[in-house]
């Protein structure tokens, strides 16, 4: 995924679309903290991963409020189709984000990472389109 890209297409999608303040301002976080969790491919690409993690203590202090406006600004952000939540679990797992991207041609695929880590990440792929002239 490509930062600016996603930050034009995510405006012109504000065009058309309402948000409140809030939700805006923790999408406009989270693909800012997704990008920092990049990592390095082999062949020198940056990937973006498909999945990560953000504290809840971090998201209260960098947008200051409260968890419970915070939960109520994701759940607006999943009901627009703009992000995937999958709940973290006390003392077992993180909360998991999940941006969804508004280029078509980005989609997941396991790539690895200098370190040889196996990563589900978002790649550029060919889409055929068919435009009925076949």
């Amino acid at each position: 995924m490509d930062y600016f890209k996603e930050l034009d297409a995510w405006l012109e999608w504000l065009m058309d679309h309402r948000l409140s303040q809030g939700a805006r301002n923790l999408w406009q976080f989270l693909l800012y903290r997704c990008s920092r969790c990049a990592y390095l491919a082999a062949n020198g690409e940056w990937l973006w991963r498909v999945q990560f993690f953000v504290r809840p203590e971090l998201l209260e202090r960098q947008l200051d409020n409260t968890y419970r406006n915070i939960a109520r600004h994701r759940r607006e952000l999943e009901d627009a189709g703009l992000i995937r939540y999958q709940k973290a679990v006390k003392g077992k797992s993180q909360g998991l984000y999940t941006l969804i991207p508004f280029a078509d041609n980005v989609a997941p695929a396991v790539r690895t990472t200098v370190a040889g880590q196996s990563l589900e990440v978002y790649v550029i792929v060919d889409r055929v389109v068919d435009n009925g002239c076949g």
